[in-house]
């Protein structure tokens, strides 16, 4: 995902998990750089993606998360978005589904930063 998404223009930060996710997003904030949107999977372990959503959302309310999951139809049809989840996408994603999310989270006037992926 991080090459598709290079290769379409995006500056991607990827982490190997939550944590790392985490700390990367505050120390980009703490230098003063924004990221367009975080792209996070759900199913991580120690931090997994709600904790992960929930310190972003801590960190910077406007700052869009897409939460991507096995379980995204599910969690959908079951009207169980996680909080602080701006946009569910089902794994693996659909690139014609995560062009039109990034599309909505970097719309003019948005944060025109990094994307970071957590996974």
């Amino acid at each position: 995902m991080c090459n598709t998404l290079e290769a379409e223009g995006h500056v991607v930060t990827t982490a190997n998990d939550g944590v790392a996710g985490i700390a990367a997003f505050r120390a980009a904030s703490a230098r003063g750089e924004t990221f367009a949107a975080v792209i996070t999977d759900l199913g991580m372990p120690d931090v997994d993606g709600r904790k992960v959503a929930s310190a972003i959302k801590a960190a910077s309310p406007a700052t869009p998360v897409i939460m991507l999951t096995g379980w995204g139809k599910r969690l959908m049809s079951e009207d169980d978005i996680p909080a602080h989840v701006d946009h569910l996408l089902s794994k693996p994603p659909k690139l014609r589904e995560l062009r039109e999310t990034l599309a909505q989270c970097c719309e003019p006037g948005r944060a025109q930063g990094a994307i970071e992926v957590s996974e």
